[in-house]
Parts: C-alpha cells; structure tokens; sequence
C-alpha cells in the first residue's frame, strides 16, 4: 500500500508539472473542460478555486454560508459529515489511528 501511495503521488506530481502548473503561471481566458481522470481538490481560497477552474482540475470551494458572496454562482450546496466514529473506530489501536499493518 506504500509502495502504491508513493507511486500515485509522483504520478500525481507529473500531471500537475505538465499540465496544470504551465496553466496557472499564464492563465486562460476561458475555464478549459475539465479532466475526469483527475480526483481534484477541496479549498477555501476563492482564488486557488478560480484558478484551478480555470485549468480544468475539479476543485470544491469550501465556506460557511456567511462568506459567499451574492454574486457567487453556486451549483449545488453540500452539507458536510463528519464520519469520525466509522473511520477511527476501524483503525484505533491504543489510542493511535493505524489504517495500514507494519509490514
């Protein structure tokens, strides 16, 4: 699973040289469509949501209803959960989350 995480990261960092870095140091004009290979990304920033928008990554803008603007067009609103007691309770030990076996 290490092996595997390592691998998607770098994989991950290659697209982001080749296609997404070029695109927000010279931003275009118009949103390019975006890419459904990739996972995409959640943010605050309005800006970094924009930006990456821009250059067709799928990205989720996260605010408290009282921060967006009127003139924000908001597709669909999402209420957050919070799957805390699934997630730790399957890989608690001792007080520690530990989601993968020493190997």
């Amino acid at each position: 699973a290490q092996l595997q995480h390592k691998l998607l990261n770098i994989h991950a960092l290659l697209d982001y040289i080749e296609f997404v870095h070029p695109l927000l140091r010279t931003p275009l004009s118009h949103p390019l469509s975006i890419n459904g290979n990739w996972m995409g990304c959640f943010t605050n920033s309005t800006e970094v949501c924009e930006a990456l928008y821009f250059a067709g990554v799928p990205v989720w803008l996260v605010h408290s209803e009282a921060y967006i603007s009127l003139t924000m067009n908001v597709v669909h609103s999402v209420g957050l959960t919070y799957p805390d007691e699934i997630v730790r309770a399957m890989y608690m030990e001792n007080g520690v989350a530990k989601p993968f076996p020493s190997i």
